[in-house]
């Protein structure tokens, strides 16, 4: 009996999914559909409510790494990596639609790039674009990784990444992840330490672009910074 009252309740949550009911599902239903995929002979209403306790949220169960998810009773590796990779393609996706820009000849377009590269990303990030005379796109160079809360760069780091593709300007961008966009005090010295160190070499630094957990900054459209950025 016990298995035939399981299988009845995998069928009507997948029902509710294939009515297109997917918004009025609940976090740990969603939970339950991606684990039937991943334990198909076990109940899994326990293991999808045990996560959600342990992590908080669908949100922190996605953003969860392997070795903690594996921690969870019922939780074995191939789930944790079916899981785990839901946030990875989310990455992906938002990345991707970066590939057909070849240009950052705006502030728009450079803001619209950095938050693909950066939105999803849980830890500091700091970002250096280069970019050629015409402002075409040479690469994008991760210089620092760092916590859920602070990040820091050398500037030789900074200067490696211009003599490495010959730039002539440079678009900083680092994100705050938990936090909003407006610059810090650490955050605009830094800003400002990088410009009077590329103008010794005859680079521009374009922008300095922050990404918080919805939205993003110009520093050199905004009225309060853009005095540094004047050439």
């Amino acid at each position: 009996m016990a298995e035939i009252s399981r299988e009845k309740h995998r069928e009507r949550v997948r029902a509710a999914y294939l009515k297109n009911s997917f918004e009025s599902m609940s976090d740990s239903s969603v939970l339950e559909l991606l684990l039937f995929y991943a334990i198909p002979r076990k109940d899994v209403k326990e293991i999808s409510y045990a996560l959600l306790n342990r992590f908080g949220s669908l949100e922190g169960v996605f953003n969860a790494d392997i070795k903690e998810l594996v921690k969870v009773k019922g939780v074995g590796e191939n789930t944790a990596i079916l899981i785990n990779l839901f946030k990875n393609i989310d990455l992906r996706l938002e990345k991707n639609k970066n590939r057909a820009v070849r240009k950052l000849n705006s502030s728009d377009k450079a803001l619209e790039f950095v938050k693909n590269e950066l939105i999803n990303h849980k830890k500091e990030e700091i970002l250096i674009i280069t970019l050629d005379n015409s402002l075409n796109i040479i690469s994008v160079n991760n210089v620092s990784h760092g916590a859920a809360n602070y990040a820091s760069v050398e500037p030789y780091k900074i200067m490696e990444c211009i003599f490495k593709d010959n730039a002539a300007n440079i678009i900083i961008a680092h994100n705050h992840p938990q936090g909003k966009v407006e610059p810090s005090t650490e955050d605009v010295d830094f800003t400002i330490e990088i410009i009077n160190l590329c103008r010794k070499v005859k680079v521009n630094v374009n922008d300095h672009i922050i990404v918080g957990e919805n939205d993003a900054l110009s520093m050199a459209s905004n009225i309060k910074y853009a005095m540094y950025f004047d050439n």
